[in-house]
């Protein structure tokens, strides 16, 4: 009997019904966590790109941000919270669930990648091309070469995450948990503190910079636990638990990196 754990909290799903000498066919494998990543990943930047284009047309034509913009982009940040909760309580279904969470992260992504860049970049309306479409595919190429470094210095045994660096970054995970949620209650009631998210001061971009770094430590996370799903042979339903969280925490830098870039294309 195998027990898997990541304190990665998009991954921490325990598993503990693995049957001694169970057929390979039906066990974990890299290659078909490579795969469901894939397919995942795929569905992400379709309905991405999609979702983008929708809110860009309308933009340029003079007619301004769709009215369901915000509310796509709220309404699929708490769906997938939701999916999330139901792969955490029962990791058996992530072959259905984790795909439809992937639509909700592409349109959450395709708003969101809007949305940042037009926060903080001078953006008017009938203007014939958005200066935020080349932050956004930065981002996305930053995020792959993130990535990159990470797996290459996983693999090579460079980057290795101990039981105290975890007790770190989940404390620090929190902590900006808790922070976020701060700034949105206190907003409620008319109270406003330092929103990092927004500051494009040395302050504002030190924080994005640190939340950047923390979504790539956590990356780690989720190399370890494929790794170690692959090797005591876990259900071949993990597969798709690892890829949708290495899904959920590809989005996450993505965001801090398309923020961070936004944030210093607007100092210029």
């Amino acid at each position: 009997m195998s027990v898997l754990q990541s304190r990665n909290p998009a991954m921490r799903v325990l598993e503990s019904e693995t049957p001694f000498g169970v057929e390979r066919a039906k066990t974990m494998t890299l290659g078909g966590t490579v795969t469901a990543t894939s397919i995942l990943l795929s569905i992400v930047a379709v309905v991405g790109v999609l979702s983008w284009q929708a809110i860009n047309s309308s933009f340029l034509a003079g007619n301004g941000i769709p009215g369901w913009a915000m509310p796509v982009m709220i309404a699929t940040l708490i769906g997938g919270i939701v999916v999330s909760l139901i792969i955490y309580k029962a990791p058996r279904t992530a072959p259905i669930v984790a795909p439809l969470h992937a639509i909700l992260e592409g349109a959450f992504v395709g708003v969101a990648s809007f949305i940042i860049p037009m926060r903080f970049l001078p953006m008017q309306e009938g203007m014939s091309t958005n200066p935020g479409a080349m932050i956004a595919a930065q981002a996305a190429t930053a995020t792959l070469a993130v990535t990159a470094v990470m797996l290459g210095g996983y693999a090579t045994g460079v980057f290795r995450v101990g039981p105290l660096l975890s007790k770190i970054m989940m404390t620090a995970l929190f902590g900006l948990i808790g922070y976020t949620l701060l700034i949105w209650v206190l907003s409620i009631f008319g109270v406003g503190i330092w929103n990092g998210y927004a500051d494009t001061g040395m302050m504002g971009i030190g924080f994005t910079v640190l939340c950047a770094g923390l979504a790539s430590m956590f990356l780690l996370l989720d190399f370890q636990f494929i790794e170690k799903g692959v090797q005591q042979g876990a259900p071949k339903y993990m597969e798709w638990v690892g890829a949708w969280g290495l899904m959920v925490t590809l989005v996450w830098l993505y965001i801090e990196l398309l923020r961070l870039l936004s944030k210093l294309q607007s100092r210029d």
